[in-house]
Formats: C-alpha cells, sequence, structure tokens
C-alpha cells in the first residue's frame, strides 16, 4: 500500500477546511413585537399618561440570536424577553384615573383583576432542518435556557372611591417573582433552568402558492429554583396626600411570604402566513400570529423591486398598524411596523432585522 506524503496530506486537510469554512454560514436575528391596548407602548412601562383607548392586554416578545448554521444545522446563542398581562378593562382605567389624578367618580367600585407571565432568559440553540419532500420542509430547533428574572401569578380584589380624589382598596395576591413589585420585600433573585423546542413548516404544493407555520415554545418550561413568592390580602391602610388633596397609597399585606422551586411553562406562540405569486412581480400575502392572551391577522401584498428583492406591505387589521418588509432572498430581512407615525403614541410596535437567518 502507498503511503500519503506528507505535502499530499497538508494538501487535503487545506482543501477540507475550506470547504468545511465554505459551508459554515454566520446568522443573526433580532425581533421584538410589543402591543398595549389600554395605552401607548412607551407610557406603559411607567408614567401611563398617554390617551387612554380601553382594552384588556398588553404584551411584548423579544428574541436576539447570534450563531452558525451548516449543512441543515445551526447553532447559536440567545437572549429573549417575554412578558405578557392581562386585566379588566375596568381595572385599566381606574389605574389610567388615578394615576394621573384625575376626577374619580364617587362611590364608584373598580374590579381589580391582574394575571402576568414574565420571564428574561438567555442560552443556547440547536435546530435542524431537512427537505423531506419536494414540497415540504421541516425544521425543529431545542433551546437550553438559563433563567435570568421571572413574574407570574395574579391579583383580585376591588378599589371604592371615597371622592374625586381618595380611594379604598383591597385584594389577594398569589404570585412568584425576581422582584416584589408590590410591597417591597427584599429578595434574593432566583435561578433557573430550562428548555424550549420550535417546529417550523414549510410548504409549496404549487409554483404560485407557499405557506409557512411556525410555533414557538412547542414545549416549553424553566423550573426557578429558591423562588421567592407571596400569598398574601392586601390594602391601602397607609395613605398620604399631596399638596392638590390626591391620594398616594402605599399596599400593606398580611400573609405568606416564603420561597420555593416553582416551574415555569412558557406560553405557545403562533406564527402563520401564506403567499400567492399573482404575477411575476406581485404577490398577495397573509398573515396571522398568536401570541396566547391576543392574536393578529394581516393581509397585504409585495412586489418585486430587483431580481432577488422584495418589498412587502401589511396591514395588522386587528392593531391597525401598517408594517413594511424589506427581503433580499434569504439573506438579508428588515421589518418595521407600528400603527402611529409617533413612536412614543404607538400602542403597537414591531422590528426585526435579520441576516442568513434560516430558522
Amino acid at each position: 500500500m502507498r503511503l500519503i506524503s506528507s505535502g499530499s496530506l497538508l494538501i487535503l486537510l487545506f482543501t477540507a477546511s475550506t470547504a468545511l469554512a465554505d459551508a459554515l454560514q454566520p446568522y443573526a436575528t433580532v425581533q421584538s413585537i410589543s402591543y398595549s391596548q389600554p395605552i401607548a407602548i412607551a407610557s406603559m412601562i411607567d408614567k401611563w399618561d398617554s390617551p387612554f383607548k380601553g382594552g384588556d392586554n398588553a404584551l411584548t416578545y423579544n428574541k436576539a440570536e447570534l450563531g452558525v448554521s451548516w449543512r441543515g444545522w445551526q447553532l447559536g446563542v440567545l437572549t429573549r424577553y417575554d412578558y405578557l398581562v392581562s386585566f379588566s378593562d375596568q381595572t385599566a382605567q381606574g389605574y389610567y384615573l388615578a394615576k394621573n389624578h384625575l376626577p374619580l367618580e364617587t362611590g364608584r367600585v373598580y374590579p381589580l383583576n391582574i394575571e402576568v407571565k414574565a420571564q428574561y432568559s438567555r442560552g443556547l440553540r440547536l435546530g435542524f432542518q431537512h427537505q423531506l419532500t419536494s414540497s415540504f420542509n421541516a425544521g425543529l430547533a431545542v433551546s437550553y435556557l438559563q433563567g435570568i428574572s421571572l413574574m407570574e401569578g395574579e391579583l383580585n380584589g376591588t378599589a371604592q372611591v371615597i371622592d374625586e380624589k381618595d380611594y379604598n382598596f383591597q385584594f389577594d395576591v398569589d404570585y412568584v417573582y425576581s422582584k416584589d413589585v408590590i410591597f417591597e420585600r427584599e429578595v434574593q433573585a432566583p435561578q433557573g433552568y430550562g428548555y424550549s423546542t420550535d417546529l417550523k413548516l414549510e410548504w409549496q404544493p404549487t409554483k404560485r402558492f407557499s405557506g409557512q407555520l411556525t410555533i414557538v415554545d412547542l414545549l416549553g418550561e424553566i423550573q426557578w429554583i429558591n423562588a421567592p413568592y407571596t400569598i398574601a390580602a392586601g390594602s391601602s391602610d397607609i395613605k398620604t396626600y399631596d399638596e392638590d388633596g390626591n391620594v398616594h397609597v402605599k399596599p400593606v399585606g398580611k400573609g405568606l411570604e416564603a420561597n420555593k422551586d416553582y416551574i415555569q411553562t412558557l406560553p405557545r406562540k403562533i406564527f402563520a402566513a401564506a403567499q400567492y405569486q399573482w404575477s411575476r412581480e406581485l404577490e398577495m400575502l397573509a398573515e396571522y400570529q398568536d401570541l396566547d392572551i391576543e392574536q393578529f391577522a394581516s393581509l397585504g401584498a409585495g412586489w418585486r423591486l430587483w431580481r432577488h428583492t422584495n418589498l412587502q406591505g401589511l396591514y395588522n387589521i386587528t392593531a391597525q398598524a401598517l408594517t413594511l418588509r424589506l427581503q433580499h432572498k434569504t439573506q438579508l430581512l428588515f421589518e418595521i411596523g407600528s400603527d402611529s407615525w409617533n413612536v412614543d403614541r404607538a400602542r403597537y410596535f414591531v422590528f426585526k432585522l435579520s441576516f442568513n437567518e434560516t430558522f
């Protein structure tokens, strides 16, 4: 048997490493979807000082991922933040009036009903895609998550107006958290470890029609170790008044404050899209998003600007918002959408920037 010379071996190794480097492809994506029914997103965080529209929920879904793909496989590092909060319309209305020191209706009773699910985590994500048939492609990804912060639970009670500037309230609360935003208990944030699975299906039965379905957190949970929690009855026993006579209340609670291991289930998110190629330059679009507490439906069209570059416009029927999307093959995608030209007044905002994203 003839031995391979050292020079031939070096050439072989160099050729193999070059081929592998050519096959490796970096990718990156940043995505954010935020929605607030009652007021502008920017005001929802703190001041609640934008015009009040009414409604019963608010949410934000955010993800950033950076990695490499190779022959259908992809490996990346990611950071994500999910926040979902549901409440009654009257709860939002009463809070808005009190927060902005607007006149309250004497004797009126407002329900206090709030449910929140939130988590912030980071981790590793491994995905694989395979062309099952000529018209059907499937992908599955598994993420290992390290939990950084959480908040999950509910509050129920009532608030009764004494006069236009004063009120009393009482409520029951049961929630786990990294930071106690109600009674300001001093705690140490827990550590969390978990997983998430994502599924993607692509179908193109004809040359003109195609559809995609992506399910984020098809199965997913984070187990929090020694998480702080509170089960208590709260009241407005401690009050102060400013120079204008407006009441300021610090909630007082009586109940249980302790720690426990807690399993947090990640809410499932569904993204569906369909395209119909009307002509060489024009395509018709339909999209649907289910973000657990709110569902969005959009219709639109796409225009071919150049050979591999499309400009798409979508109208979100649910949020009454416009989204513009510029896409160059599968290499680059830029998307931005809002229900207002003034971002400070927007109640719906979406942003996405991706490079070489496959799944």
